[in-house]
């Protein structure tokens, strides 16, 4: 019971010194604000750099987010109306990395905006994390039947109608004027299904492929309202876009994890799964193109990273089936009746994810 008052008397008597050091804080920003206002510029400087309340405030991450910002934006006038330039490059600095984007309102001087394009205020660069689902649609580009009919993505008894997941990761640079280009590595796992009649109504069979690869994309994006301002001068939240690219494809691994036949003798799938990659029938390399729409929302107290929420197609532009081997699996030939198609594997994608925008304020090359 003691340990607990102390405790709480400990707590109690922080949080009080707490908030008496806030509050002295505010007051020290707000007869800042007001001295410079009343032109005493010196004043405001020799509390700032000698051992005034406004310098320990700094020094001792006392101030709100928003109390940084006011404080490093007044020293940075204070400092230009004493045609101390280096001082106020140095504090615009310090303001840069907690607004990252600072945006200037029309009441700021003219020094200050003459200031601020001196600065690289843009990121270098931005993280973009994605993940989400994906339906193959097998495009048949030539067929090769045994005998009957062959049928993809119909039934979806074990592979849900061909869904697939996949994630990837891009860095984004943007260009001028909401043009942005992206590139990176994305990690995809598709499914598709077959079913195929050997002989109408008497023999069938049922088999589910899955395959993941390796994709490397690279693609052109435009955004609407990247620049765009509302009403309160803040920039807007909502940015719809649409994009253009291409990837290269690798196949890590291809197989078939089921297969069933109906009618005629029972069919067992060897070792729970059979591999395409390994029999050396599928392309492992490939080229695809694609197209997508989304929307990003601003998000973050600057606004400056992303939710996004795209939708994708995807277009593989070879065959994903390697036609010299095709013939190659006879656990398939001769045990389901079932030969490998020349296929496009194509896919449409659903997405969510985050970006992440990272910062160097530096000034501009031209200036330094």
């Amino acid at each position: 019971m003691k340990r607990l008052l102390i405790c709480l008397i400990t707590t109690g008597s922080i949080s009080f010194g707490l908030a008496q050091s806030s509050s002295l804080c505010t007051k020290s920003l707000n007869d800042a604000e007001v001295a410079f206002e009343q032109g005493r510029l010196s004043d405001i400087i020799n509390d700032a750099e000698n051992t005034g309340t406004f310098k320990a405030c700094l020094e001792t991450d006392v101030f709100s987010i928003q109390e940084k910002i006011r404080a490093y934006k007044l020293l940075t006038k204070a400092y230009l109306f004493q045609d101390n330039e280096v001082k106020a490059e140095e504090m615009f600095t310090k303001l840069l990395r907690v607004d990252k984007e600072h945006q200037l309102s029309p009441e700021d001087p003219a020094e200050l905006y003459l200031l601020r394009d001196k600065f690289k205020t843009e990121p270098i660069f931005r993280i973009a994390f994605r993940g989400g689902v994906n339906k193959s649609l097998p495009f048949v580009i030539q067929r090769f039947n045994t005998t009957g009919d062959k049928r993809y993505n119909e039934q979806g008894n074990n592979t849900g109608l061909g869904i697939g997941f996949w994630g990837e990761a891009l860095a984004e640079y943007h260009i001028s004027k909401g043009v942005e280009v992206a590139a990176g590595f994305q990690y995809r796992i598709m499914s598709y299904e077959i079913e195929g009649e050997l002989i109408d109504g008497n023999l069938s069979y049922l088999a589910s492929n899955t395959n993941n690869s390796l994709r490397f994309p690279l693609l052109v994006r435009y955004s609407l309202n990247y620049n765009e301002k509302n009403a309160d001068g803040k920039r807007k939240g909502l940015l719809p876009y649409a994009f253009l690219g291409g990837s290269f494809d690798y196949v890590l691994n291809a197989r078939y994890v089921d297969a069933q036949r109906t009618g005629g003798t029972a069919y067992t799938l060897p070792d729970e799964s059979i591999s395409l990659t390994d029999a050396d029938q599928v392309q492992r390399s490939n080229l695809s193109i694609m197209a997508g729409v989304g929307v990003r929302l601003r998000t973050g107290r600057s606004r400056v990273d992303f939710f996004s929420f795209e939708l994708r197609y995807d277009n593989a532009l070879f065959n994903y089936i390697n036609p010299d081997n095709r013939w190659e699996n006879k656990d398939l030939n001769f045990g389901i009746g079932h030969v490998e198609d020349d296929l496009a594997l194509n896919a449409l994608s659903f997405s969510v994810g985050y970006t992440r925008s990272l910062y160097a304020p530096k000034k501009r090359k031209q200036y330094r």
